[in-house]
């Protein structure tokens, strides 16, 4: 009888055929649970899958899941309607050093914690090789939001994060822009009282491929999380 799937690892890709092959072939020696990889794309023409299918053919891990529109907050969403784990992570396709956390994200799921929050500015955690301008923004919404709001956690703005099939069933995602749909998950699981933990971790900024980071797209979206969060702080106790 087949082993129940334990996690599903969401994979959003767009034009990753650089990065993608290491990417896997680090995750496939690293986890140790019952796991599926899904690799959520928007467009059949992607060279991404052709170069997943060459490497990984026999794989059966490997599932391939089609954006319902376009966009890195939809093509989760399209993951996250497609998984069936107890347990959903949230792995970027050009990360070549974090396949070594999985593990630990899952452990902290078992322990009970609805969310698992690798950070970059917990003690042990490190960001490196970011651009000046995009450091700095993400370096001073951590600091506000931890020392300003209730919100729990040093490292708001990080994708990478592990969510619980429970509260991904209780929570409508209303991100469509960005990539803040790890922000809006979060800031709804505080809000509504579910358990959150950060644990130490490293990024690298990409050395493959091309960083999808505009300005403006990072900021406005990430602004409506900001003042939920704010909002929640002044008017919300837990209420799960």
């Amino acid at each position: 009888m087949k082993e129940k799937n334990e996690l599903d690892i969401l994979i959003p890709v767009f034009n990753e055929s650089e990065s993608i092959v290491e990417t896997l072939k680090n995750i496939l020696s690293a986890v140790k649970c019952n796991y599926r990889i899904l690799i959520c794309y928007d467009y059949d023409e992607d060279p991404t899958l052709k170069i997943i299918k060459d490497n990984f053919s026999q794989n059966s891990q490997i599932v391939f899941v089609k954006n319902f529109s376009k966009g890195f907050n939809n093509a989760l969403i399209s993951g996250f309607e497609d998984s069936t784990a107890e347990a959903v992570l949230i792995f970027m396709a050009d990360d070549h050093t974090n396949h070594v956390m999985i593990n630990s994200c899952h452990t902290k799921f078992k322990e009970g914690y609805d969310v698992v929050c690798p950070s970059r500015f917990v003690k042990g955690g490190k960001m490196i090789g970011n651009p000046l301008l995009k450091g700095f923004l993400i370096k001073v919404a951590s600091f506000f939001l931890f020392n300003f709001t209730s919100f729990p956690i040093k490292d708001p703005t990080n994708s990478f994060r592990l969510f619980s099939r429970e509260l991904i069933n209780k929570v409508k995602i209303e991100s469509n822009k960005g990539f803040t749909l790890s922000l809006e998950l979060t800031a709804k699981a505080h809000r509504l009282g579910y358990k959150i933990t950060e644990i130490p971790t490293t990024w690298i900024e990409r050395d493959t491929g091309k960083s999808r980071f505009k300005l403006i797209a990072f900021i406005l979206p990430y602004t409506k999380w900001l003042f939920y969060i704010i909002k929640t702080s002044v008017f919300y106790k837990n209420a799960k």
